[in-house]
């Protein structure tokens, strides 16, 4: 094709048709340029292609995750079912009826599984693999780009969920060491000591304790409407990256 055009030229310039000469080298000039951005188109396309190639990729590994946040979510509220009924059991101690004998077998059935609390928060090892890597972009699909980064970034322990655990912790702080009474002791430690016998057991008369308790389920209540709201987050995500990858 080149010795082509250069035989062209010469058989011109020979003839002595530099009107011809000329109009032909523009046209040349035209068809190399053509070729230029074909080419360039073509690289785009190609580059576009891998780019889809890796976008489709990592929204998969991403959805994958999704679906087990969706699992992690369903553990924690029905781990809050379990707590939420051994709560309402610990607060039985300020049944008026019961004997101080009774309130104790409560809390010693109890207050071991009272101590336990389930948090939720995102596996973010794929996302962070994702962001790491500057492909942020490869997320053509703008409203789900910022919908992950609203999820991923959101702070997840700095929520109710972290005034769970204080809450948690302050009763199990404030109260536990009450129940150690001398009977207790002796049961459970094999110890005689001069601790205060069951008939002297005051828990039940602790409004703070019962207003702690109370608190609780009040978060518990609220942690399980943030595990929902969540959930309903991550399906919307979910189909965004159902809809992306089609």
């Amino acid at each position: 094709m080149i010795k082509l055009f250069r035989h062209i030229r010469r058989s011109l310039i020979n003839e002595n048709k530099m009107g011809k000469y000329f109009k032909y080298a523009i046209g040349e000039i035209i068809l190399v340029v053509i070729g230029i951005l074909i080419a360039l188109q073509i690289n785009n396309w190609n580059q576009q292609r891998l780019n889809n190639k890796k976008e489709t990729s990592y929204l998969k590994e991403i959805k994958t995750s999704l679906e087990a946040d969706i699992l992690k979510i369903s553990d924690v509220l029905n781990f809050n079912i379990t707590k939420d009924s051994i709560v309402k059991n610990l607060m039985r101690i300020f049944e008026a009826e019961l004997t101080n004998d009774e309130r104790l077998k409560i809390i010693e059935a109890y207050s071991t599984p009272f101590t336990n609390y389930e948090f939720f928060k995102p596996n973010t090892t794929t996302w962070n693999n994702f962001i790491s890597a500057e492909n942020i972009n490869l997320i053509e699909n703008k409203d789900l780009r910022i919908k992950l980064m609203e999820y991923y970034s959101f702070d997840y322990d700095g929520s109710v969920q972290e005034r769970i655990k204080i809450m948690n912790r302050k009763v199990i702080d404030e109260n536990f060491s009450k129940f150690f009474t001398k009977e207790y002791t002796l049961k459970n430690l094999k110890m005689n000591t001069h601790l205060p016998s069951n008939s002297e057991f005051n828990m039940h008369y602790s409004q703070q304790l019962l207003s702690d308790l109370y608190g609780i389920l009040f978060l518990i209540n609220m942690q399980n409407n943030f595990l929902k709201d969540a959930n309903n987050q991550i399906n919307i995500l979910i189909n965004l990256i159902d809809q992306q990858i089609k």
